[in-house]
């Protein structure tokens, strides 16, 4: 009978020491819904990652680290938008094994779609503008939406309004971007003309410069003498072909001049300046 009962502990003692054995050594790895492994998903896509230790593993605790910051908690499962993270997760048990831990790491692979919206300001106070529209990433073609404007496959949108809109750009395999896209109106300098300039051939301020005309292509300019005798006009005046102090084909007096100039900008009234130049020689 002693017999007996030395061989029923014995035998107990033995599979409980193949058991303790079939434990080690422990192991962790990382399963994804969706996988993350097999292709990209889109960024911000909903993802659980969850630990899964072998079999046996007694009590097991986690850490889990994204892009080396550490995450609260101990759980066997998280949930992230993806992001192109790289997630580690650290196992501890009690099994007695030794070691009695282990890790295990997964690259969330990740669609992110950049995109650039241009206004195309081409005048002064405008009042809508074209905006263009570039991306990057994901796979094309593209389909981008100006909320409250419109579609469109190009990339361009002409005639916008002035304002803030949301653009959202969507790629061939459904993924998103959203992006900001403000249209401000381009207020420009009022024209400031030189108040002197010296006609003398030595190539330097030989003609009369109007700082930011070439903002207002629509402009006439006006020259009297002290008696009010006109002895320039021009329309359309740039600063590339400018009054050079000729009058009759011949260099004016040392003097001060007197100007008008008229300026009409595409969006907005005219404007009149007036004022004076002196030419030193």
């Amino acid at each position: 009978m002693n017999k007996l009962i030395i061989f029923i502990i014995t035998t107990i003692f033995c599979l409980s020491s193949l058991i303790v054995k079939a434990q080690c050594p422990v192991s962790v790895t990382i399963s994804s819904n969706p996988d993350v492994t097999s292709e990209p998903v889109c960024e911000k896509t909903p993802v659980q990652l969850t630990a899964d230790s072998s079999a046996g593993a007694v009590n097991p605790t986690y850490v889990w680290v994204i892009n080396g910051d550490t995450v609260l908690g101990n759980g066997s499962t998280i949930n992230l938008p993806a992001n192109n993270q790289t997630v580690i997760v650290y196992m501890n048990t009690s099994t007695g094994c030794f070691p009695d831990d282990d890790s295990a790491s997964i690259f969330i692979n990740t669609t992110i779609i950049t995109t650039e919206a241009t206004p195309i300001i081409k005048e002064c106070n405008q009042t809508v503008a074209d905006v263009a529209v570039s991306s990057d990433g994901g796979e094309a073609p593209y389909n981008h939406e100006l909320v409250g404007i419109g579609q469109s496959s190009t990339g361009f949108f002409s005639s916008v309004p002035i304002g803030s809109y949301t653009l959202i750009t969507t790629d061939n395999n459904g993924c998103t971007d959203t992006t900001q896209v403000d249209i401000t109106p381009f207020d420009c300098p009022d024209p400031i003309p030189a108040q002197v300039f010296t006609p003398n051939g030595d190539g330097a301020n030989d003609t009369w410069f109007i700082s930011f005309i070439e903002l207002y292509p629509k402009n006439k300019v006006y020259i009297f003498d002290r008696w009010g005798q006109r002895v320039y006009h021009e329309e359309n005046y740039k600063n590339g072909d400018g009054w050079d102090a000729k009058y009759l084909g011949g260099d004016l007096p040392v003097s001060t001049f007197y100007y008008i100039l008229e300026i009409t900008p595409e969006f907005g009234d005219e404007k009149v300046f007036k004022g004076a130049v002196s030419i030193m020689r």
